[in-house]
């Protein structure tokens, strides 16, 4: 149960460390505009989002600020003689995130109407109110860009399990297939030694063994239906040949016939000939899964080393960069969604000279950029394709790249303030608001500039770096 709102008086409101030096009438002043509000632990004092209208000052006890749906942010912790709330010049409206206090507390509030008096009357105060306000914008722009990056991060940490699990599990089928295949040949192997093989025998089978077609090129021409008679046709061969018509498949596959399996018929007896058959079409199968392997451990390989240059391992901050590669490699970081029906129209001028940035925090605007457009095409209304687009071209004394998408578009009435800090037009929990000021920010350090173009069905944000 809520306690009941009391006054404070002016020699309470005077032991609090933020008024030391203010003169007795102006602390007289505050207390008369102050109201004392207690809460017990655990008592919720804001939620995120909610509006904030007062200034206030703990009296005693401890409370607790965090955003909401955000584990990875650090908590922000007041104490006794703290300001909570607006502080003079702040542009806060809302709740940065939820604040609760942990024990007992007593909260001094006045109305922030108050704040442009109190600035004339307590010059003081004023100052510690403002070097606060400079802590908690430098604080809370902290845990948000960290929340940011981590949120960046955990998309292409996702998208890069999803590429490197496909891969990763046919790598680890083949290798488990490959290993009983090779037993099976083996035990063929030791079987057919035993067995009595005249020369002209071991000769067919040698020959045999040499002319195995490559692994699927015996059947990227056929079509099913060709490929199921050609099988029957062997099978019935093989079965009047007291031969285990089972074979016929994977003989197919090597691209080894009836005629050319004749000779060995001659020459070799029954178990022999299926053993040598048996121990044929596990070469193959050796052969397709040792491919199927290397074309594995390939794209293992260039995803780690798109990572590599995503992120510019091994290279000095600063260094010459190849806008179109940096470009490349992150939508390479994307390909999980980019494959979900999306349309990548790349524009690169053939010319493009490199420029002197540092390559890893362009890397940082591009995601950006990418994710945001990937993001609002898959917000309503779309009823067209989805397209991205990617354009690069030399201006005088710069280069420009520009990333658009075919969204609905940024509406008229928040276009002005995509670039502020915070703002996010996005649900709780999906987003801090910080992407773009982030891309703005790297943008200007590289001494360049950013800019937006948008219309429903077209939006084109534009990047330009000096040469």
């Amino acid at each position: 149960m809520p306690h009941p709102e009391t006054a404070i008086t002016a020699a309470e409101l005077a032991a609090a460390p933020l008024l030391e030096g203010e003169s007795h009438e102006t602390i007289e002043w505050m207390a008369g505009l102050m109201t004392v509000r207690s809460f017990d632990a655990g008592q919720i004092i804001l939620q995120q989002g909610d509006p904030v209208s007062e200034f206030s000052i703990i009296l005693e006890g401890e409370v607790h600020l965090a955003r909401e749906n955000d584990p990875s942010a650090s908590i922000i912790v007041g104490t006794a003689g703290m300001p909570l709330g607006v502080l003079p010049f702040s542009r806060m409206k809302t709740s940065f995130g939820r604040v609760w206090t942990v024990q007992f507390t007593r909260l001094a509030a006045m109305d922030a109407l108050h704040l442009r008096e109190l600035v004339y009357r307590a010059p003081l105060l004023a100052q510690r109110l403002v070097e606060r306000m400079t802590d908690r914008t430098r604080e809370t722009t902290r845990i948000a860009e960290n929340s940011n990056r981590l949120l960046a991060l955990g998309k292409l940490s996702a998208g890069l399990a999803h590429e490197l699990n496909n891969p990763a599990s046919a790598a680890v089928r083949s290798a488990a297939r490959l290993r009983a295949v090779l037993n099976e040949r083996r035990e063929h192997a030791l079987a057919v030694r035993a067995e009595p093989v005249s020369e002209a025998a071991l000769q067919v089978m040698t020959d045999l063994a040499n002319g195995i077609a490559e692994c699927s090129s015996s059947i990227g021409t056929m079509d099913e239906l060709e490929r199921a008679d050609r099988e029957a046709e062997l099978s019935d061969w093989l079965e009047v040949s007291g031969i285990p018509g089972v074979l016929a498949a994977g003989l197919v596959d090597a691209a080894i016939t009836g005629e050319q399996l004749a000779p060995l018929i001659a020459h070799a007896s029954k178990k022999a000939a299926t053993l040598a058959l048996q121990i044929l079409v596990a070469d193959h199968e050796i052969q397709c899964l040792t491919r199927e392997l290397e074309e594995a451990t390939r794209r293992i390989s260039d995803i780690v080393q798109a990572v590599k240059s995503y992120s510019y391992m091994d290279q000095s901050p600063v260094a010459e960069v190849d806008l179109a590669k940096g470009i490349d490699v992150t939508l390479r970081m994307f390909q999980h969604k980019l494959k979900h029906g999306v349309q990548v129209v790349r524009n690169f001028a053939a010319d493009m000279p490199r420029i002197r940035a540092n390559g890893s925090a362009l890397n940082q605007v591009w995601t950006n950029l990418i994710d945001n457009a990937l993001d609002a095409m898959t917000c309503p209304p779309i009823d067209g394709p989805k397209v991205l687009t990617v354009k690069t071209c030399v201006e005088p004394g710069a280069v420009l790249v520009e990333i658009g998408d075919s969204g609905p578009g940024i509406p008229a009435e928040v276009k002005s303030r995509i670039f502020d800090p915070f703002f996010t037009t996005k649900a709780v929990g999906e987003g801090t608001g910080l992407g773009l000021d982030i891309v703005q920010r790297i943008v200007r350090g590289q001494k360049g500039s950013i800019r937006v173009d948008s219309e429903p069905g077209r939006t084109v944000f534009q990047v330009r770096l000096p040469l």
